[in-house]
């Protein structure tokens, strides 16, 4: 009986390593390796053509004295927090109103949900439309309101203009509340109502405590995401039909201007692969630092059913 039962114990072990080497060797030569070397051309002053020589973490002193690099940290956590802030709080709403019983709620959340699965550039170039000074839909609006209200929003409020495009696409977010909305006991919602409590405090006092496991997954996502934006801020800089050549010499405004373009312009514009590998493990570990703050603070303020 020990003898079968430790066979099949083996048998078991063997399958779930044949399964999962796979993965496991996918992932070391995925991630591990070039994570390891790119942590090793960040020691290096290396062009990319000619052998990487050794500096040690002189990469890492400079980028520090760098103003334009401690600015695109600085920037990129600005764009960060605004932008899962109001993503977030908008896709609540529209997910709570749209998980009630409203005529037209298929239309509305299909209507909803359709700017998440336009692909970046076109939503890039739709906004940039929408947005232009002399024949944008958003300014003709509030130019036939008063004509002193047209204003060059992609130069004079370029993160605002970029955000707004993160908001458009916020169908994504929005469906994942929607799970969540309709996974809430009906009972409990029932009896808040039946002692008189409002739909505000409904949605506040027992909706979002039970949404804060997929609130919390959807900052820690978030800030992935806002991190490795750099697509969106350089076409909505570039001029038209110079697409690529921007984002080579093109330079997006201040309040757009991220690190991963900083680490962009740092390998490809100036050939200086070390401090941009250096950029890119300062950003890496901003992004662990900012996500542990939180997942400190989900010990306090995420609930689980089991609790």
């Amino acid at each position: 009986m020990l003898f079968s039962k430790g066979i099949r114990i083996k048998h078991e072990t063997r399958m779930f390593y044949m399964f999962i080497g796979f993965w496991i060797a996918m992932f070391i030569f995925i991630n591990v390796i070039p994570m390891a070397y790119s942590f090793y051309l960040s020691l290096t002053s290396y062009d990319g053509l000619t052998t990487p020589v050794f500096v040690g973490f002189s990469n890492y002193l400079n980028l520090l004295k760098d103003y334009r690099f401690t600015g695109s940290i600085l920037q990129t956590i600005i764009f960060t927090f605004f932008n899962i802030t109001i993503t977030l709080t908008i896709s609540l709403l529209l997910a709570n109103l749209l998980s009630g019983k409203i005529k037209g709620q298929g239309f509305f959340r299909s209507v909803l949900f359709l700017p998440y699965a336009v692909p970046i550039i076109a939503t890039v170039f739709i906004w940039k439309t929408l947005l232009n000074r002399e024949s944008g839909l958003v300014n003709m609006i509030l130019g036939s309101i008063n004509s002193s209200l047209s204003l060059n929003l992609l130069v004079k409020f370029p993160m605002a203009s970029l955000i707004s495009l993160f908001v458009w696409q916020l169908g994504g977010s929005m469906i994942i509340f929607l799970a969540g909305f309709q996974n809430i006991p009906s009972a409990l919602v029932e009896a808040a109502e039946i002692d008189g409590a409002s739909p505000s405090a409904i949605l506040i006092r027992i909706k979002i405590p039970l949404l804060t496991p997929l609130i919390m997954y959807q900052i820690i996502v978030g800030i992935m995401l806002s991190f490795s934006i750099i697509v969106q801020p350089i076409l909505l800089t570039s001029s038209p039909g110079a697409a690529f050549t921007a984002f080579l010499s093109q330079q997006p405004p201040s309040q757009n201007f991220f690190t991963l373009i900083y680490v962009f312009q740092q390998a490809f514009t100036n050939q200086s692969f070390g401090t941009a590998m250096a950029a890119s493990w300062y950003m890496l570990l901003v992004m662990i630092a900012i996500s542990l703050i939180f997942l400190r603070l989900a010990r306090r303020f995420v609930f689980y059913e089991y609790e």
